[in-house]
């Protein structure tokens, strides 16, 4: 190989372990031990706490939700707080999903501020899902609570620890918590959440007019994952958490989880064991840094309405940075300046308009072969998505590493055919062309993302006028490969195509770069990438763990005929009840496969139905009751009470009795269905293969339905 053969392949050898560097910086902090300085957070003290929540699956109802609800009770007063238990009835009405009901126990602990401008207000929920113990949802965030909580001192403000109740089954412990709040004054609330087993703690939202909260996170956090971008992305998804209800309140806040290692989310599989503790000790150090400053600061004036919003953003997890989001159209039209007047610069240029039109063109092609590259790779992984918890392989770091390798492959060999035509500066100008458009459209429409492509943009445009081509390759570092590889820790492979053209949108402003990197090799850097490329996708592929499947046994009282039920196609365990030929069906609206069961012996539920009021008589430990009308209901009572209008409403862990008015136009037919735990006596266990979705009330339940005309 030749000297300049070499030399071509310095910046390939620089740029890939900068960015493995990039991402290995990313990671959570090192867990502080338990001999830690008692004003420290430590997640092996905190461990303690997950392992004893944690301990099996403490849904709603169940008596290990009850020993959970306890030992919280007993921490928080052996830490000197004052402590109450607040029991009630709560609902919530989510659109598509009907009205949720539950009897909730909210743990409230307090301690007064001695010159109280407001209340802290610190949150996680305890309740987990049926099919899991929940060591990461949400028992790491009660834990950092109770280790924060031991190594706080009193403050200015009033701290009250709020661990909710009922968040699995539709927020409702929040719910309850707000619709019991009597006393007024300015309220921040941290909540803290989990969407797997580990990976960098996100501060993911925040609430509106959020310049001074984000400036005292900035100031405060030890580790600061966030960006403005993810909060808007965040906005526009139909996902929720407690905070959720305590903005739609009134009240300020941050929101926090961590989200990777998705397969254990809702499954068997998150445990004390498979929990990062690395996760729990960013979570807690955070939780403790942030209420060590907000406990002394001014909260009226923090969560006063009318500041402004601010775009922020991390580097590496170290700092981060913030200004007025108002400052966006301004330095939007510092982009379009400097564009423009490099562009006026280089026309005197031989062939600039050339030029500068391919590279226009050049970039377009490389988002078509992103789209293309990540279309055909995520065909290639689909396989391994099959039944898998969340459809998130248990190899998606390195099928995130492959595709990068691939992508940029693919790249090379595109950019390598226009660059052995084209030169000069014009070609990558043009090529910028895109990110400056994507820049206005993000100042218009989606101000909290427009950091990402001002400033690399800026600095590639620099680069260009200084003839310095690396100056562009800084901020793709330090801002874009973080946020792809968050949006892959965010999304899995779910959405493959857009992956691919992030991939290649990332890659436009290192045009002038790649020069260097294609023409004196044109075959062997996209086929080294390749070769890399195909040995990352075999580690993805070798690695393994359970799948998940559902199965339901539902019996149709007044038809006398039983079914069993699954929302996953056969398996070598469910194909024994359903067989191979399984009728298609619909249950809790959602599709689902069918086949004929034998009838089971089931606890008997008493429905007295007199005029328009109903009334029920349960089995003890139900998991829930459901109702569900062909046609809208007119009115609903409860014991008296009237409740939201809903054709579908879900009771979890329902009292033993309850009296309904209800009210309805004629003809109209009710289908109430009582949810059991647990398959009939004498199933077969799941082989250690599988493991049940976490797909509650539907999965390992038995079903009784019953029918009747209003």
């Amino acid at each position: 190989m030749t000297r300049p053969s070499q030399r071509s392949l310095i910046p390939l050898f620089i740029l890939v372990p900068v960015t493995a560097a990039v991402l290995w910086l990313q990671g959570p902090p090192r867990p502080v031990p338990a001999s830690a300085p008692a004003e420290v957070f430590s997640a092996e003290r905190a461990m303690v706490h997950v392992r004893e929540i944690a301990r099996a699956p403490h849904p709603l109802g169940t008596a290990e939700h009850t020993r959970v609800r306890d030992y919280l009770v007993t921490q928080f007063r052996q830490l000197g707080f004052a402590t109450e238990i607040q029991k009630r009835l709560a609902y919530r009405k989510e659109t598509g999903q009907g009205l949720s009901m539950a009897t909730v126990e909210n743990v409230i602990a307090e301690k007064p501020g001695s010159a109280k401008s407001g209340t802290l207000l610190l949150t996680a929920h305890y309740d987990s899902h049926l099919t899991g113990p929940g060591a990461g949802d949400d028992a790491a965030g009660v834990a950092a609570l109770l280790e924060t909580a031991r190594a706080l001192e009193p403050g200015r403000n009033t701290l009250r620890i709020l661990i909710t109740d009922g968040e699995e089954m539709g927020l409702l412990g929040a719910q309850g918590y707000v619709d019991a709040l009597t006393e007024k004054g300015p309220t921040l609330v941290l909540n803290f959440e989990a969407r797997g087993g580990g990976g960098p703690v996100f501060m993911f939202e925040t609430s509106e007019s959020n310049q001074s909260l984000i400036r005292e996170f900035a100031a405060a956090a030890p580790s600061p994952h966030a960006s403005s971008l993810m909060y808007a992305l965040y906005k526009t998804l139909p996902n929720d958490t407690d905070l959720t209800v305590f903005k739609a309140a009134g009240m300020a806040g941050l929101n926090f989880a961590f989200v990777g290692n998705w397969q254990v989310y809702h499954t068997r599989l998150d445990t004390p064991e498979n929990l990062d503790q690395r996760s729990l000790q960013q979570q807690g150090a955070t939780a403790l840094a942030l209420s060590r400053r907000l406990l002394a600061s001014d909260l009226a004036r923090l969560t006063r309405p009318g500041q402004g919003d601010a775009i922020y953003f991390d580097l590496l997890g170290r700092t981060l940075l913030h200004y007025p989001s108002k400052l966006a159209w301004p330095l939007t039209g510092l982009a379009l300046l400097a564009f423009a007047t490099l562009l006026w610069h280089l026309r005197l240029e031989r062939g600039t308009l050339k030029s500068f039109v391919s590279g226009t063109g050049l970039a377009a092609g490389t988002l078509m072969v992103g789209a293309l590259a990540g279309l055909g790779f995520g065909a290639l992984v689909q396989p391994f998505r099959q039944a898998i918890p969340n459809q998130d392989p248990y190899g998606v770091r390195w099928f995130e590493a492959s595709l990068c390798l691939v992508s940029l492959a693919l790249v090379t060999v595109t950019w390598g055919w226009a660059l052995r035509r084209f030169e000069g500066k014009a070609l990558a100008l043009g090529a910028l062309l895109w990110w400056l458009l994507a820049l206005v459209a993000s100042t218009a429409f989606l101000p909290g993302g427009t950091y990402l492509f001002l400033w690399p943009l800026l600095l590639a445009l620099l680069g260009l006028w200084w003839g310095r081509p690396w100056v562009a390759a800084l901020p793709l570092l330090l801002l874009f490969v973080p946020l792809w590889h968050n949006l892959t820790l965010l999304l899995g492979f779910s959405l493959p195509a857009f992956l691919g053209i992030l991939a290649a949108f990332g890659l436009m402003p290192l045009l002038p770069l790649w020069r260097h990197v294609c023409l004196p090799r044109p075959v062997l850097v996209p086929g080294l990438l390749l070769v890399f490329g195909a040995l990352c996708f075999g580690a993805g592929a070798r690695k393994t763990g359970p799948k998940v499947d559902t199965l339901v046994y539902l019996e149709d009282a007044a038809a006398n005929q039983a079914q069993w039920v699954s929302f996953h196609r056969p398996d070598a365990w469910t194909q024994s009840f359903l067989g191979e030929q399984p009728t298609g069906t619909r249950l809790a609206n959602r599709p689902a496969f069918a086949a004929p069961a034998p009838l089971q012996s089931m606890p008997s539920c008493t429905l007295q139905h007199e005029g328009q009021n109903l009334t029920l008589a349960l089995p003890e430990g139900a998991l829930a009751l459901v109702f569900e009308a062909d046609q809208p209901l007119t009115r609903v009572l409860l014991h008296g009470q009237p409740l939201p209008l809903s054709r579908r409403m879900y009771w979890f862990a329902p009292p033993r009795t309850m009296t309904f008015t209800l009210e309805a136009q004629a003809g109209t037919r009710l289908t109430v269905d009582l949810i059991l735990p647990g398959l009939p006596a004498g199933t077969p266990p799941r082989p250690p293969a599988l493991m049940a979705a976490g797909w509650d009330p539907y999965t390992d339940t038995r079903i009784l339905r019953q029918v009747l005309p209003l």
